[in-house]
C-alpha cells in the first residue's frame, strides 16, 4: 500500500467513478484503475463495485475510506512542512535531475551515464539522468523532487510547462527471427499485418510514436502489454514489434534488431522537455536553453 494509491481511492470515493478520479489527478482512467486493483489485491477484498456510469463503494470500501481520509490529511500535514523546511533552507544537494519517459532497454545504463557526462559539462552542474514511466515523473516533478522530464512525443497537463526541443527518428524493433527483418526500410503496409505492442503506462501517457502512428493510418493489431518479460514473449515469439526512437544506441540486442522507416512513411516525433509551471530553477533554465539551441549535439552523442 501507498500513499498515491490511497490518493486515488479517495479521488474515486469523492467523485463517483474512475474517470472523475483520474480528471481530479491530470493521470489515465488507466492509472487509477491499476492502483485500485493493486490495492484491492493486496487488502484481499473489493473496494468498489464498477457499473457503467460510475463506482459504488462496497463496505469494506466505506470503512477505508474513514481512515485513508485521516492518513492524507496528516500525511500532507508533513509534507507542508517539510516544504516549508526545504524552502527556507539552502539546498545542499545541487544535483539537476532529468527523466527520460522510456522503457529499459538493453544498455541504458550506458547511455544515461554518457548522457551524465555531457550534460553535466554543458551545464556546468552534476546532472542525475534515469528513465522512467511518464505517469511515475509526474508527483516527482510537481513535488521539486524532479527537475525536468524529457517524453518522446508531446504531453499535455495543466500543471506543467511542455517545451518541444527537438525531432528524433522512428524505427520498429523486432526479433532476428521476424519476417521482416532482412528488410532495409519498412512501411506501415509491411507492418498491417503483424500486432504492435502498447506498452501500459507508457503509450496512455502522452502523444507517443504508436499514437502518433496509429493516427496516421497504422492498421497493426494493438496488443496491451504490461511488463518486460510480456514484451520479451511478444517480440521474440509472437512475431510483434514494438515502436520507438531511431537510435543506434537504444538498438543494442543481439536477438533483435531495430528498422527505419521509408521515407514515404517517415513521421518525426517531437522531444519535449516538461517542468512543472512552479518549479522552474535557474538550473532548468539553463538547462531547456542548452536543448533548444544544442540538441543536435545530444543527437550525434546518441548516434543517430
Amino acid at each position: 500500500m501507498n500513499i498515491q494509491q490511497l490518493r486515488y481511492f479517495c479521488s474515486v470515493m469523492n467523485a463517483g467513478s474512475f474517470s472523475g478520479a483520474a480528471r481530479e489527478a491530470n493521470v489515465t482512467v488507466q492509472a487509477v484503475s491499476k492502483a485500485i486493483g493493486e490495492l484491492e489485491a493486496e487488502l484481499g477484498e473489493p473496494l468498489f463495485v464498477r457499473r457503467s456510469k460510475g463506482a459504488v463503494p462496497t463496505s469494506f470500501g466505506l470503512e477505508l475510506n474513514r481512515y485513508a481520509q485521516q492518513a492524507l490529511e496528516a500525511f500532507d500535514k508533513v509534507g507542508d512542512m517539510f516544504e516549508a523546511r526545504r524552502t527556507d533552507a539552502v539546498k545542499a544537494d545541487d544535483t539537476f535531475r532529468v527523466l527520460l519517459a522510456v522503457p529499459n532497454f538493453s544498455n541504458h545504463r550506458i547511455v544515461c551515464a554518457g548522457l551524465e557526462r555531457f550534460l553535466s559539462k554543458q551545464l556546468g552542474t552534476k546532472v542525475s539522468f534515469g528513465l522512467c514511466m511518464g505517469y511515475e515523473a509526474v508527483p516527482q516533478l510537481l513535488s521539486g523532487d524532479l527537475d525536468a522530464l524529457i517524453t518522446i512525443g508531446e504531453y499535455s497537463n495543466p500543471l506543467c510547462d511542455s517545451v518541444r526541443v527537438g525531432t528524433l527518428p522512428v524505427g520498429v524493433f523486432l526479433s532476428s527471427k521476424h519476417p521482416l527483418r532482412k528488410k532495409k526500410l519498412v512501411t506501415m503496409s509491411d507492418l498491417a499485418p503483424y500486432p504492435v505492442c502498447h506498452a501500459e503506462g507508457l503509450d496512455d501517457f502522452n502523444e507517443t510514436i504508436l499514437n502518433l502512428y496509429l493516427r496516421c493510418g497504422l492498421a497493426s493489431k494493438v496488443v496491451p502489454i504490461r511488463t518486460q518479460d510480456e514484451v520479451k514473449h511478444f517480440v521474440m515469439e509472437e512475431h510483434g514489434y514494438t515502436m520507438g526512437v531511431g537510435i543506434s544506441a537504444f538498438s543494442i540486442s543481439p536477438s533483435w534488431s531495430m528498422l527505419r522507416f521509408a521515407p514515404e512513411d517517415v513521421i518525426p516525433v517531437s522531444v519535449c522537455a516538461v517542468s512543472a509551471k512552479d518549479h522552474k530553477s535557474e538550473q532548468y533554465l539553463a538547462f531547456e536553453h542548452f536543448m533548444l539551441k544544442g540538441f543536435s549535439r545530444v543527437l550525434s552523442l546518441l548516434g543517430t
